[in-house]
């Protein structure tokens, strides 16, 4: 099939959003499609791209927004970027089978393709999800912009971009069951569950021993609010006074000097290491390095890192709601449920990392996670992707079964 991927990011090795847009191009080709991918201007694309994938290379004037707020720039530009890529599409003499927008995967700021003459397929999307309000200390400045996301979510109905996406959407992909529902709100006739991220084959690890040695903790991610870095350094601190252990912190961000002072404090400066960011083809070795993987976001989608732990079969710690909170992974990952007092949080952590540290059933855990997350690779997503477009395609504008169905990808 001739398929038109829009992906506003789309970079060469790298995870997460940044490289979901390259990956899916990469895997739908492996199966046989005919691919060209709508995307802005870059160099990197330029130098990296393969031959039998096409790139329509879109930009956007920058917004006016700028000096003002880097968010509500980024998400004026994203708007703008997509106005233009829908103009450039359309006085082009290619026609497509099906459209797919894969980034960003915005419940919120929607897609314009669905004018186009072909059925789109819109997602893996999140937005759905909010952070709980009792947990607002650990946005600190940052939860009236939380405050002010969660709102806009009570409003969907009225933001013309979302709405309109996603009635007109053959099928949405979403990542969360709290997606889901606003989609089905919304007014989707075909909502599916699929995760957002995906790992090439050559990701997978094998089940392992577990590592000797003092234990290491790994915490992965941008070191942003909704993050809660700080919620690991204080569970960590919590294992400590149980137990030997080291923490790494892989991952830059506007909290950077709030996590170094927050080390200092808690007197972690020797049992902390903070590398920044790392890049995302020397994750494996960190993956593979680390006793446990803790993840401490209070709003997330999903989450890319927590695949890729389980994809090198590291055992893991996560909260237990959003995303994270629809997988079932068995043994792989102990979820934990987030208490009405946040205080006790860090102590739940902490004893949860305990326990995998000490339970004797590190290698099942491991085992657990490879075995979860060999039905998440990218061939498979594809395969799992080009049956969707098959279905869609022959039936007619419209008459797809409104559904929410299980995992496809």
């Amino acid at each position: 099939m001739k398929i038109l991927l829009s992906s506003y990011q789309c970079v060469p090795d790298r995870g997460s959003e940044l490289g979901n847009g390259w990956h899916w191009a990469r895997a739908l080709a492996d199966c046989g499609h005919d691919v060209t991918v709508l995307t802005q201007e870059s160099h990197i694309i330029r130098a990296a791209a393969p031959p039998d994938i096409k790139f329509l290379h879109v930009d956007a004037s920058e917004s006016p927004l700028r000096r003002l707020s880097p968010f509500l720039a980024t998400a004026s530009h994203y708007l703008r970027w997509q106005d233009a890529a829908l103009r450039y599409v359309e006085t082009q003499p290619q026609q497509y089978d099906v459209v797919h927008h894969v980034s960003w995967g915005s419940l919120r700021l929607g897609s314009m393709l669905w004018r186009l003459p072909a059925p789109l397929v819109y997602g893996p999307i999140g937005g759905g999800q909010t952070a709980p309000s009792n947990y607002w200390r650990y946005f600190g400045r940052a939860w009236a912009v939380e405050m002010l996301r969660a709102s806009t979510g009570s409003l969907l109905k009225l933001n013309s971009r979302s709405r309109e996406t996603i009635r007109n959407s053959a099928v949405t992909l979403v990542t969360n069951s709290a997606t889901a529902v606003a989609c089905q709100r919304l007014g989707g006739s075909d909502v599916r569950y699929m995760l957002a991220d995906g790992l090439p084959g050559n990701w997978l690890g094998g089940a392992r021993p577990q590592p000797t040695g003092t234990p290491v903790v790994l915490w992965v991610g941008s070191l942003l609010p909704h993050k809660a870095p700080t919620l690991a350094l204080q569970a960590f601190a919590e294992l400590r006074r149980a137990m030997p252990a080291r923490l790494i912190v892989a991952g830059d961000g506007p909290l950077g000097g709030q996590v170094r002072t927050m080390v200092e404090r808690l007197g972690l400066t020797q049992d902390v290491q903070l590398l920044g960011r790392v890049p995302w083809t020397d994750m494996k070795g960190l993956y593979d390095s680390a006793s446990v993987f803790l993840f401490t976001s209070l709003r997330d989608s999903s989450s890319a890192q927590f695949l890729e732990a389980l994809g090198r079969g590291l055992p893991t710690i996560a909260l237990d709601h959003h995303g994270i909170g629809d997988v079932d992974v068995g043994p792989a990952a102990l979820k934990v449920a987030l208490p009405q007092r946040p205080r006790d949080l860090p102590r739940r952590l902490a004893s949860a990392l305990q326990t995998i540290l000490c339970d004797h059933e590190w290698e099942l855990r491991s085992a657990a996670g490879v075995n979860w997350a060999a039905g998440h690779i990218w061939p498979k997503k594809a395969a799992a992707a080009t049956e969707i477009y098959r279905e869609i395609v022959k039936s007619p504008p419209g008459k797809q079964d409104g559904r929410l169905a299980g995992s496809v990808g």
